[in-house]
């Protein structure tokens, strides 16, 4: 036998509905048997007062769930409590001292419906009203010369209290976990939002200013044209360079994958490296700025003569020290991360070249930091604290039994040494119980497999010892319960249906009842007990769980968003920045009125590109593959080569942004990687999707290959081959002598994928 620890909790739907409205119909079938005619618990009720009784306990079941589940603004549910109050207590006008107030739906209505110390005040003046209201109109609870008698008065509170926690604890955490996906179902929204707003502050920084200068100097009517090209082209290859360290540093760089890279490069440079534990679970500005700091200060300290050793230091609290000692280390370009670690709270200090550190708060600030709903911490002893009730409830049970209180019903008083020896077993057996419950995070607790088989092993004892006097069914109802929220199916429900029949049966032998015609009146109080501990016990990790699942969605969200910023930056604004950086060195060979007109056409195309600074890290919008192809004719005849465009298909509109995405990129590499004096667009159509094909006669010059990869690894060929995944395509490059071919199989969303034929 295993506990049953999860990685992934039952849906969040089915948890939170069930527990509730088992519990609630249990509560209301226990209520119900009270008007139930079996042997000494006969009320001799007529059929008009069985029915209101009946139609009041139902009635009372389906108010409570509700406020429960529906959660009304505070009128309505004041409403509802007004009327789970006559439904509570109108009966009395008919049944008379047969009614038994179902007075533990108010108390968890109460404590749900309002908040703080009023709540608990509130429900103790319930509890307060309903014994008053009792000891008038009940028998019962005096004797008859109308004294009070204190065991029954001292039970009823217990008994009200003890259920109307339970109703209440299920009901809150059946909430909490409601709430807690939610919530959490809002992270990943709002870590995309975050990054899309770090993203911009980045490429504004980056490239915002240096497209408003190229801009303002298109736009100069004085002035040589000539010079304002140069000065423009320069600042577009600076951007395109800004451009590409940002598509890099927008790339998967975790903390933990930073300290392995540097690992990794540092032992290869024959530099001993010493790196501490990664800390865990930190925010997802804080650990990508500490990887971006990481790999830019062993970039830049290998830059120069490397160091003779090298020494990494991490902590919690999201501090990080990197020194170096010896050599001649590099100094680290770190001045364009001094805004973002200062926007996030933090502080970033250069000793030198190879001495750096950055410390960052933990929770970053800025209105989007991710919440986490506070009750998944506090609610699990919550649970705790209404299991510390119920054994209170059933140890006060056990001692007005045992003191006779009950009597003629039970007939089960019993003597000082074996009342002794009941406590004996009573108080280790609540104990454990406790510590079963006690939350630990998800842990099952120490030597849980021998403490739960004490467990079970002293309710049979209490049930032999005690005999009529112990209420043995209802300590194996929460024992029951923890067996089931320990150990796997079917074994658990195996054991939970041996403890509750076995109890039961010796309860109505040792009672003198009927067997087997009344254990369905007897049953449903331990099967309460069971589901709702099982609940308790179940919902605060179930809630854990849906947090730490979507905490991971909202990483992977975040991831996926910068990954979108990297590739649309790299593919996009690449292009633009080349073709401003083209234009404006044909702008330096021109003369006169045509090299005014061309600086207009740089100026027009920065505009462009400061607009596309915008789109990158704006929802994404879908583009024109029409513009693109116009674009690209502009930009291959502007490098100096024939374009020949045949469009024999045209995309749908699933696959025509990422099909524009792809010709700006290879037509972006033709231009930078080649000297091509023609170049082919094609497009045909495939089953299932288009075929996009572009070749160019350029692939070498002086030895060297063009339109290929270059030697140092680059982005631009990985992002189209991803693209023409994300639509269950493929992508292929062909090199014939001195032609190079880009081939693109883009397939329409909903079609069946089919293979490519050329």
């Amino acid at each position: 036998m295993e506990t049953e620890r999860r990685s992934q909790p039952r849906p969040p739907n089915r948890l939170s509905t069930v527990p509730l409205v088992l519990c609630v119909a249990l509560y209301c079938f226990l209520r119900v048997t009270d008007y139930v005619p079996v042997g000494p618990f006969d009320l001799h009720l007529d059929r008009v007062e069985f029915a209101t009784a009946v139609t009041a306990v139902v009635a009372v079941g389906v108010v409570y769930l509700l406020l429960a589940f529906r959660r009304p603004p505070r009128p309505v549910a004041t409403g509802l409590l007004l009327t789970l109050a006559g439904l509570t207590y109108g009966p009395y006008a008919l049944v008379h001292a047969g009614w038994s107030p179902p007075v533990a739906v108010i108390v968890a209505a109460v404590l749900l419906t309002f908040t703080g110390r009023p709540s608990w005040l509130l429900a103790a003046l319930v509890v307060a009203s309903d014994l008053a209201v009792r000891i008038a109109l009940e028998p019962g609870l005096v004797d008859a010369g109308g004294a009070i008698v204190p065991g029954r008065v001292s039970y009823a509170a217990i008994v009200a209290v003890a259920n109307g926690l339970l109703l209440f604890g299920v009901a809150r955490l059946s909430q909490l976990l409601r709430d807690a996906d939610r919530a959490s179902a809002g992270r990943a929204a709002l870590a995309v939002t975050r990054e899309r707003l770090r993203g911009a502050r980045h490429l504004e920084e980056a490239v915002g200013s240096r497209l408003a200068a190229v801009i303002a100097g298109a736009r100069a009517d004085d002035g040589d044209p000539a010079v304002a090209a140069r000065a423009a082209a320069a600042t577009a290859r600076e951007a395109l360079a800004q451009v590409r360290e940002v598509a890099d540093g927008y790339r998967d760089r975790s903390l933990a994958s930073e300290v392995d890279a540097a690992r990794v490069v540092l032992t290869a440079a024959g530099v001993p490296v010493v790196a501490g534990p990664v800390p865990a679970d930190l925010p997802e500005p804080v650990d990508t700025l500490l990887g971006a700091v990481l790999r830019r200060t062993v970039v830049g300290a290998l830059s120069g003569a490397p160091p003779s050793s090298c020494r990494i230091e991490l902590d919690g609290s999201a501090r990080l020290r990197v020194a170096c000692t010896g050599g001649e280390p590099g100094r680290p370009a770190l001045d364009d991360l001094t805004g973002p670690v200062e926007r996030l709270g933090g502080r970033l200090r250069v000793d030198g070249p190879g001495d750096v550190e950055v410390e960052l708060p933990v929770t970053p600030h800025g209105p989007f930091r991710t919440p986490v709903p506070r009750p998944v911490a506090g609610e699990p002893w919550l649970a705790w604290a209404i299991m510390a009730v119920l054994e209170l409830d059933l140890l006060v049970t056990t001692i007005v039994r045992a003191g006779g209180a009950w009597e003629p019903i039970y007939h089960a008083q019993l003597s000082g040494l074996r009342l002794a020896a009941v406590l004996a077993l009573v108080v280790p057996l609540s104990l454990l119980q406790l510590h079963h419950v006690r939350p630990r995070g998800g842990d099952a607790p120490p030597w849980w497999r021998w403490t739960l088989g004490l467990q079970i092993a002293l309710v049979a004892a209490i049930t032999a010892v005690g005999g009529a006097a112990v209420p043995a069914p209802q300590y194996a109802g929460p024992v029951a319960g923890v067996v089931l929220f320990h150990l796997r199916r079917p074994v658990s429900w195996l054991i939970a249906a041996v403890l509750i029949v076995g109890t039961e049966v010796a309860e109505i032998r040792n009672s003198g009842f009927d067997f087997p015609a009344d254990l369905p009146y007897l049953v449903p109080w331990t099967l309460l007990a069971m589901v709702s501990v099982a609940a308790l016990c179940r919902l605060p990790v179930a809630a854990e769980q849906v947090v730490a699942s979507q905490r991971e969605l909202a990483r992977l969200a975040a991831l996926r968003e910068r990954l979108r910023i990297a590739r649309d930056t790299h593919d996009l604004l690449g292009f633009q920045l080349s073709a401003i950086a083209l234009k404006a060195d044909l702008v330096g060979r021109a003369a006169g009125a045509e090299a005014r007109d061309e600086l207009a056409e740089v100026g027009r195309l920065a505009e462009e590109a400061l607009n596309s600074v915008r789109s990158v890290t704006a929802p994404p919008a879908g583009l024109s593959f029409a513009d693109e192809v116009r674009s690209a004719r502009s930009m291959l005849t502007a490098a100096g080569a024939r374009v020949d465009v045949a469009l024999d298909a045209a995309p749908g509109p699933s696959i025509e942004g990422p099909l524009a995405i792809v010709l700006r990129e290879a037509v972006t590499n033709v231009v930078r990687h080649s000297r091509a004096t023609t170049c082919t667009i094609e497009t045909r159509p495939v089953p299932g999707g288009i075929r996009l094909r572009v070749t160019n006669d350029g692939v070498t010059h002086n030895g060297v290959p063009r339109g290929s990869p270059p030697a140092a690894p680059g982005h631009g060929l990985a992002n189209l081959r991803a693209r023409a995944r994300e639509t269950s395509g493929e992508l292929t490059v062909a090199r014939s002598g001195e032609r190079f071919t880009l081939d693109a199989l883009l397939r329409e969303s909903g079609r069946s994928a089919l293979s490519a034929t050329s």
